[in-house]
């Protein structure tokens, strides 16, 4: 960086000793007839413009990326020090732990009012790692960006293409253009309430503090994907993908009562993207577990579940099944099965998951009492965790919702 410095710094030294440029009559010269006088220095305030945009592009970029020490010594993070030092006021042992937070909270244009620490990404990476693992939306593909800075974040998303014509001789080709819109993300909350034991806290036992970092990553993991599926996009909640506006619908229910599902339902779905045109990229299933057990019970005699016959897939083999289905699958138990009057009907998913963009602003916070609930009276610290996440579809069409489908 320091070359780009050193050339600016040469830039503003020209156009400082430019700026009381005077003719020879004895008159100052505005900036704007120095321009024309010096043709040289408007090229070079161009650039410097230039070069300020882009130092000021990857000084933002790496707000959150380049904490000194991060990138070298990431493994020394220890959560449980850090709790115990904001719990206790004590930070003899967690010295590292204090400059990572000092580092942070320097970098902060908004602090927290609440008096939470916030822990960049950086700093347990595994975290996040485990995140994604406990996830079932991400693995199927969708879209995750992390580190975000700013709000709202703004993605392109084309809304409507060119059109084509047909015409004579020396006619003029009618003009049509892509029309663009944008997806915007905003920050979202999603927390979890974790209670441990001070003496635990205080043995920091890397172990113990493994086994709450799973914990925490798989809470958080079910929060965020139930809101990517079924987010109702009201209080505080992302949009999930089955509220959200123009994505495509099969009612797979016989005169409002629910039918057990067998490949039909699967080819009625895809058939809705690809009359879309959106039949493409990382096309998936997610569907509840009652869903896989009545597709695979299916026998050769009329498809039907009850009565003798070949099983249609052989037993226990999932390969056969995602050949049958047609596309992958992910089973989660999170989708409910007690939808409908009856209360006996569940929900399928299909879609090119990397339309599906889930935004994560960087870090996560902590924020620890020993006063909350009865924690005091336990010998309790309790640990509220945060994060900032948004979901968002870039096209609805590239989404189709099964309703209707029974759950046995």
């Amino acid at each position: 960086m320091q070359p780009d410095m050193n050339r600016i710094q040469e830039l503003l030294e020209d156009i400082n000793k430019s700026l009381s440029y005077t003719g020879e009559d004895g008159k100052v010269i505005s900036i704007s007839e120095v321009f024309k006088e010096l043709p040289e220095l408007k090229a070079k305030y161009a650039d410097l413009k230039v070069r300020f945009d882009e130092l000021e592009t990857r000084t933002r970029e790496r707000k959150w990326a380049n904490l000194p020490g991060l990138e070298e010594e990431k493994e020394k993070f220890s959560l449980f020090k850090a709790l115990y030092a904001i719990a206790t006021g004590d930070w003899s042992q967690a010295q590292y732990e204090a400059e990572i937070f000092r580092q942070t909270k320097d970098m902060a244009t908004t602090p927290d009012s609440s008096g939470g620490y916030l822990v960049p990404a950086q700093a347990i990476p595994e975290l996040i790692e485990m995140l994604r693992a406990e996830s079932v939306v991400i693995p199927s593909g969708a879209t995750l960006l992390d580190g975000l800075v700013g709000s709202p974040v703004e993605l392109p998303k084309q809304t409507g293409g060119a059109t084509a014509y047909w015409v004579g001789e020396n006619d003029a080709l009618t003009a049509s253009d892509a029309a663009l819109g944008q997806l915007q993300l905003t920050p979202k909350s999603v927390g979890a309430l974790v209670k441990l034991s001070n003496r635990l806290l205080r043995l920091s036992n890397p172990s113990a503090e493994q086994m709450v970092r799973a914990d925490i990553a798989r809470v958080l993991s079910l929060a965020i994907d139930l809101a990517a599926l079924r987010g109702s996009g009201a209080n505080g909640q992302p949009t999930g993908v089955a509220n959200t506006s123009g994505i495509n619908t099969v009612d797979w229910s016989s005169g409002g009562n629910p039918q057990t599902p067998n490949f039909d339902l699967f080819y009625d779905m895809e058939y809705e993207l690809a009359l879309d045109n959106a039949l493409r990229g990382k096309l998936g299933f997610i569907f509840h577990p009652c869903v896989k057990r009545s597709i695979s019970k299916l026998k050769v005699k009329q498809f039907d579940t009850d009565t003798g016959g070949e099983y249609v897939i052989r037993p226990m083999d999932v390969n056969a099944l995602t050949s049958y289905i047609g596309y992958p699958f992910a089973v989660t138990t999170q989708i409910p099965i007690n939808l409908g009057t009856g209360t006996n009907e569940t929900e399928v998913y299909f879609g090119n998951w990397q339309e599906l963009v889930i935004g994560q602003w960087a870090g996560i916070e902590i924020l620890p009492s020993k006063e909350a609930g009865d924690a005091f009276a336990k010998n309790q610290t309790w640990i509220r965790i945060i994060t900032d996440v948004d979901i968002g579809l870039r096209h609805a069409e590239s989404f189709c919702l099964g309703t209707g489908v029974k759950n046995s």
